[in-house]
Order: structure tokens, then sequence, then C-alpha cells
């Protein structure tokens, strides 16, 4: 539930960004209704904020608005994850972690654009968040917990007795998620290079964690396919592994750690239609594309270099119905675009957008 304090301070924020460049609320002259939208988050310490904008059929982004989330982010230092933000299944509410001030933003999304409903304290850095129907779960990085919430209308209620440890204390997770029919929650340790697992129950608890040894170091971003299975990219190997995924959370290798040759492979996506992922490296800043066979097991594409990028890549996602790509490079503060083929797959750059402030972190593409 929003805080009396919380408003108190939203008001001082929508306030003090109201002098940023990009910033406030206002939105440009109505125009024709989007066919979609891409939304990222600021991560400022001072004042996070939503940035949306729309997306033509033809891919194109154009700045729509700018909203506080009521909390802070944690710039400097960053967080280090994938998907800080998450949208419900019916397009009707954005989350946020505020990883500065220990809290979550729902935020209602409306024909008049985005609301902020409800701010609701959390644990220690939240860095990511996963939504499957009204249940909620937000990582705990800085106490390596993970947090259940319910969406009740247009607030976040807690579960009660839903926080759960990680596997042990500093594994520093990288990224919590839900599979597709939210039975299994899954969530990433880079320092311990584990993978944890855990059953959620029909009233919103996880029980668990089943913990698994990642099949190469530094397990990072990671999404779980349409056919159930875990696809998983690993850093410092730059590569990525898929798993069979048992109804107890088990995880068993089917493809490990295929290289893509590049540099640095932090974040990953899988087409709704299972037919690829999609890796973004850090180090070499550009997009790998890998093809997923019937059984789940990846084939990197071509050399891996399969769509450059800016520098500095920090998250990705793919829209509904797989015809776009859209990379967020947190250290340029901009966007890159990418048409999806629905042949092969193969990706052609469509340009994207520019003009906010380094640190941006987490991407939503709808």
């Amino acid at each position: 539930m929003v805080r009396p304090q919380d408003l108190v301070r939203r008001a001082g924020l929508v306030l003090a960004l109201a002098v940023v460049p990009f910033a406030g609320s206002i939105r440009p002259a109505a125009a024709a209704a989007p066919a979609g939208h891409v939304y990222i988050q600021t991560n400022d310490a001072a004042s996070n904020a939503v940035i949306a904008y729309g997306r033509d059929g033809d891919g194109a982004l154009t700045l729509d608005q700018t909203i506080p989330t009521g909390g802070q982010g944690n710039l400097p230092t960053g967080v280090g994850s994938q998907a800080s933000l998450a949208i419900t299944a019916d397009g009707e509410h954005l989350l946020a972690v505020n990883a500065g001030s220990d809290d979550v933003s729902l935020l209602d999304v409306g024909s008049d654009g985005l609301h902020v409903a409800d701010v609701t304290p959390v644990g220690d850095r939240p860095v990511s968040v996963a939504v499957h129907g009204s249940i909620v779960y937000v990582l705990n990085q800085g106490d390596d917990t993970v947090q259940g919430l319910r969406i009740v209308g247009n607030d976040l209620v807690r579960i009660p007795r839903s926080v759960a440890n990680l596997s042990g204390e500093r594994v520093n997770a990288a990224e919590v998620a839900f599979s597709p029919d939210g039975h299994i929650l899954a969530v990433t340790e880079k320092d311990s290079s584990k993978i944890d697992t855990f059953v959620v129950r029909p009233n919103g608890r996880a029980v668990g964690p089943k913990v698994h040894a990642s099949s190469g170091a530094t397990p990072f971003g990671f999404q779980f396919g349409p056919d159930g299975r875990l696809y998983v990219s690993e850093a410092p190997g730059s590569a990525a592994s898929s798993y069979d995924v048992a109804a107890d959370g088990t995880l068993d290798v089917i493809s490990a750690s295929i290289a893509d040759h590049q540099a640095a492979a932090c974040w990953l996506v899988v087409t709704s239609d299972g037919r690829f992922a999609y890796v973004a490296n850090a180090g070499s800043a550009n997009v790998s594309q890998y093809a997923i066979g019937p059984n789940g097991a990846l084939s990197l594409v071509g050399t891996g270099a399969n769509g450059a990028t800016d520098p500095g890549p920090v998250d990705l996602d793919v829209t509904d119905g797989d015809g776009f790509l859209y990379v967020l490079n947190g250290r340029t503060g901009s966007i890159t675009g990418f048409s999806v083929s629905a042949t092969d797959g193969s990706l052609t750059g469509i340009g994207g957008a520019s003009g906010f402030a380094a640190g941006a972190a987490g991407l939503v593409a709808v």
C-alpha cells in the first residue's frame, strides 16, 4: 500500500523531475494510437522514473511519457540484473523495482498513459521483478531473498510468509522469473554460479530453493521458453545453456554452455514461438542469435555477431508477436531496435531512441 510519507515524497519527486530535460508526465500532443510500447526506467538515485515510447507499426519509437515511480534508483552502482521492469499479461499494469529505496512500484497502464497506483516496501536492493497472473515476485539482491506480492485492484499486497532465502549469502543474484504456467520460479546467482528453483503453491508461496550448479560460470539473464524449458546466458564464457525443468524444479542440462564467440553474454530473451533466443553481449556491444531445436537444444546462428548495438547493452526484449527486438544501452543512454525476420529470425537494424541519461536499466517491449 502507498504510505503517507511516500505521497509526500512522490510530490517532491515530481517537482524535482520537472527540471530534467526529458522529465515530467507531460505528454506530446495526441496522435494516432501506437502499435505498441517500449518502457525503460532511468534508475536515477534521486528520482527513479519510467520512460514510455510509442512503437509504430514499422518499429519506430516516439517519446510518449516520463513518469516518476515514487522511488529511487541506485546510480551510479547500477542494478546488475535482467527484468527490473515487468508487465502483466493483460497489459494493464507495469511493475518497476526501486533499488535505491527498497520498494516496488505498480503503475496502471491506461489509454491516457501511465499512472503510479502503489509503492510498496520490499527487501534490501530489489533488482528484478516477475509477474504471473496477479502474483508478483521480487528479487532482493541485497538480502539474498525473493519476496511475494499480489496485485489486488490497483494495490500491491504482501503474500504472508512468502520471503524465501536463496542458496546462500552475497550470491549477487541477477534475475527472477516464472515458468509459463506459473508453477516454477527461478533465480540466477552470479557469484555462486548457481540456479535456484522454487515451486509456487496455489496460495502464492514459493517453496524451496532447489539449488543447481550452472552449466557455466556466472549465470545471468534467462527466460523460460513457451515449452517450459529454461534458457540461460553465462557472462564470462559468453555462452548460453538450456535446461529441461521437472515439475519439482529439478534442472537437467540439454545444451551445455554453447559459446557465442563474442564478449560477456549477460541478457537473454526467447521468442514467444520458442524458435529463437537472443543474447545481448555487454563486452562486444552486439546481439547473438541462437536457434532452438524441438528438444530445446541451442545452436548458434552464424558467427554470433548478429546485430550491432551501442556500447553498454543492459537488457533486451522482443515485442508481442516477435516482430521487433529492442536493446537498452545503459552506458550511452540509447535504445537499439531491430526488426525480426519471421522466416529465419535474422535481425535488421531499424534505429531506436536516445537522449536519456546513462545508467538506465530494465526494458519491456509490447
